[in-house]
């Protein structure tokens, strides 16, 4: 049992890693995509200027996808409020930027939108 935490958090890890190193670009979308069938993951980053997509040889679990950003951003941002929106959509905030978590389930995606509150472009 302690190896899916220890998968779990190596996920986190990579997630965030990744996501850090957009986070000067300010991407608008980031994307979760499970390929179920050679249990693979892709990660995108899409925004103004930017379309980038990672492939990872391994699937990589909602959780530790939203976690990985989540944890990026309060580094770059500072402490993140949590408001639930409804039973699979919750919004991470404060003054700078804003999260807003959307997994689609059984579709294998999961889509995090992000407002970004300051008016840099």
């Amino acid at each position: 049992m302690s190896e899916g935490v220890d998968v779990g958090r190596e996920s986190r890890e990579i997630v965030k890693e990744l996501a850090s190193k957009y986070i000067q670009a300010r991407p608008r979308k980031i994307s979760l995509k499970l390929y179920w069938d050679n249990k693979r993951s892709s990660i995108s980053f899409n925004g103004n200027t930017l379309n980038q997509i990672v492939e990872h040889a391994q699937l990589i679990d909602f959780t530790s996808f939203a976690h990985g950003v989540i944890d990026a951003y309060r580094e770059a941002y500072g402490e993140l409020e949590v408001v639930p929106i409804s039973f699979r959509e919750e919004i991470y905030r404060n003054d700078k930027v804003s999260l807003d978590l959307y997994p689609t389930g059984s579709a294998g995606i999961f889509d995090i939108f992000i407002e970004y509150r300051d008016k840099r472009k």
